[in-house]
């Protein structure tokens, strides 16, 4: 009994060494392949991790088409699908692997532009931020559902129109150029009123309207009536400020956004929600790491800059001196790259953000001019969001060679972003 006891013992224990390994070895593949396309200077940048050094019959070969690259080390094989196929012959080219051995190799293809070549490739988003269901994207048939149980918050038909809300800093903007315009004397809004914006309908006192039937559409969000909306209640807590209140679906108290009581409107994330346009289409939505490089991306446009200081929104009132903040610079924000240990086959239109957490004085958080704050952005996201876009840099760093992991003392990850051809992507069908 003793002895069967003991091998049952040994045995587990055997098991779990075994799972223990696989999961180390997957952590850390004997060939870590990496590529990334410079589109600006016309390269490919391809980098190899090998976990022994590299010898005699260490050999990369790039496929005859110029899609694949294979590195053969040791018995073990890596291939990706290139950002970019490389022109060149019908047969396959062997790389030239430094003589010296190395566990770290790196390579650099140059793409020589030919008549008809388009080797600047498809930028993900064509030079510009790509931001699903805008108002030109959704119609009058559009369904709207929560992305998390699929019960409907706005029935087919309930919105006729769609309209885009004004750029972020628009009230002040529309204030500051009726008061200062150049060919208007100073004292022209006085002689019609105490505030000559007023009887304009404009400026930082204008309130914004939200009519029944009519959605109201922002880069990260939705506006409703409330009378339009269903599926919907109010959460008001202490954690919540005086005019906005949480809405939560009836059906799975999914956080669907917020309750505005200056406007009386519903302002749904668009990161909460599915969208069918049409009866015979599937609802569709988007995987939160895409709508939070979204949000960066946006935000990197509004602000002018692509460094920010991103806060988690306070849920209650904190005496402590400093801040947690997570410190982010938007190093390439079109970039395409392939990696062997990705769990998608395909190149990945990413943005590469070097990223730390850093301390920062309560004073400083709270709005005070310095130069360093007139060079960086300043967002504020929700806990959870906070939290998964730290874990998402931390985990998309295994995409990346070891050495390519840090830049000084900047911690290097990705995320995934949106693009033209691939913006209606269903939720968790791209790991």
């Amino acid at each position: 009994m003793d002895d069967s006891s003991g091998h049952a013992s040994s045995s587990s224990s055997s098991s779990s060494s075994s799972s223990s390994a696989a999961a180390a070895a997957a952590d850390h593949p004997r060939i870590h392949l990496y590529a990334e396309h410079l589109q600006n200077i016309r390269t490919l940048s391809i980098q190899a991790s090998l976990a022994t050094f590299s010898n005699t019959e260490t050999k990369a070969t790039l496929s005859a088409d110029g899609s694949q690259l294979s590195l053969s080390h040791e018995g073990e094989t890596a291939t990706i699908q290139l950002p970019i196929t490389v022109p060149g012959g019908h047969n396959d080219a062997t790389l030239v692997i430094p003589s010296a051995p190395s566990k770290e190799l790196t390579f650099r293809v140059s793409l020589e532009e030919k008549p008809g070549s388009n080797l600047l490739g498809e930028r993900p988003a064509g030079g510009e931020t790509i931001v699903p269901w805008m108002s030109s994207h959704l119609s009058a048939s559009a369904e709207i559902s929560c992305a998390n149980c699929r019960s409907v918050l706005l029935p087919r038909g309930t919105i006729t129109k769609w309209k885009d809300l004004p750029s972020e800093g628009w009230a002040e903007m529309m204030d500051f150029w009726h008061c200062h315009k150049p060919d208007v004397p100073h004292d022209h809004h006085h002689a019609h009123g105490i505030d000559g914006s007023a009887g304009r309908g404009i400026g930082a006192n204008s309130k914004l309207a939200v009519e029944r039937g009519v959605g109201l559409v922002g880069p990260l969000e939705l506006l409703f009536a409330k009378e339009d909306t269903r599926g919907i209640k109010v959460s008001s807590t202490h954690l919540t400020s005086s005019h906005e209140n949480t809405l939560l679906c009836i059906n799975c108290n999914t956080n669907l956004g917020n309750f505005d009581t200056n406007t009386q409107a519903h302002r749904l994330g668009k990161q909460s929600l599915s969208i069918s346009d049409n009866p015979d289409s599937a609802p569709i939505s988007h995987d939160m790491e895409l709508w939070l490089s979204c949000h960066l991306l946006t935000s990197a446009d509004a602000q002018g800059v692509r460094k920010f200081k991103v806060y988690r929104h306070a849920t209650e009132e904190v005496q402590s001196p400093t801040i947690t903040a997570l410190q982010i610079w938007l190093f390439a924000t079109d970039l395409v790259i392939s990696s062997s240990v990705s769990k998608s086959s395909r190149p990945l239109p990413v943005l590469k953000i070097l990223y730390k957490e850093v301390e920062v004085s309560a004073e400083e958080s709270t709005g005070r001019l310095n130069a360093q704050a007139l060079s960086e952005g300043e967002l504020e996201l929700p806990q959870h969001e906070w939290e998964l876009l730290s874990r998402l840099l931390d985990k998309s760093a295994g995409l990346l060679p070891s050495r390519a992991r840090g830049f000084q003392d900047w911690n290097v990850g990705v995320l995934r972003r949106f693009t033209r051809d691939r913006d209606l992507i269903s939720k968790g069908s791209e790991e």
